[in-house]
């Protein structure tokens, strides 16, 4: 498969019966590998779908500086999408700490990749652009995420791409070396919080193997 073939482009209403079948899709898998994350919609599936279509529309409603709240990103091969994240500025106070709200950061959420393209660094790479897009957009310093707060390989996923915990690992009581959660998992399952600092982008759009649709610049609309 040919990466420099995949689209990049801000998702639209039509897109969200494909971005819940990529995340069906992943659940299925997640599924397979012994996590419980996405067994079931959180909190359920009409909410879930009402987040997303918020999610979108949050891309056409501009701030007092021009710029989107949020943006969701897809990725398509041809015209099948096979990715798809959420990114936004506005953060989750019940997550972060007040010193932490006064930087300014994108925060990542649901990302998705279709499996049969594992192996390409499709996801890195898609990270790596929702990065530097904020980093531009928003003037963002840091990015951060919250993941699932038992899925340990998600952590190291995210890990091995320079993510450090926000807060301190210990050994918890299932055995595993995670920090405690921020919320508990009944009230929201993703508690753990990672993130990573944004370098100064030197060029751009350095597009990541992707070819990028025109609405995917980090520019303010004229006017």
């Amino acid at each position: 498969m040919d990466s420099a073939a995949f689209t990049l482009r801000r998702a639209g209403d039509e897109d969200v019966a494909d971005i819940i079948r990529l995340i069906d899709d992943a659940a299925r898998w997640l599924r397979g590998q012994g996590t419980g994350q996405w067994a079931e919609p959180w909190p359920n599936a009409v909410e879930r779908e009402r987040r997303i279509r918020r999610g979108i529309e949050l891309s056409r409603e501009r701030g007092e500086d021009g710029y989107a709240q949020a943006v969701t990103w897809l990725v398509a091969d041809g015209d099948r999408p096979i990715a798809t994240t959420f990114v936004t500025r506005v953060p989750n106070p019940a997550l972060w700490t007040a010193d932490e709200l006064k930087v300014r950061a994108v925060y990542l959420h649901r990302l998705v990749i279709d499996r049969r393209y594992a192996g390409t660094r499709l996801g890195e790479r898609l990270v790596q652009w929702a990065g530097e897009w904020g980093r531009l957009a928003w003037g963002a310093e840091v990015m951060r995420i919250d993941v699932w707060t038992d899925n340990i390989r998600l952590h190291e996923y995210y890990r091995g791409r320079g993510f450090l915990y926000t807060d301190a690992p210990h050994r918890q009581a299932d055995g595993t070396f995670r920090p405690d959660p921020r919320l508990p998992m009944h009230v929201y399952p993703s508690g753990v919080v990672l993130d990573r600092p944004l370098k100064p982008v030197e060029r751009w759009p350095d597009v990541l193997g992707f070819r990028p649709a025109a609405d995917s610049a980090p520019a303010a609309p004229a006017g």
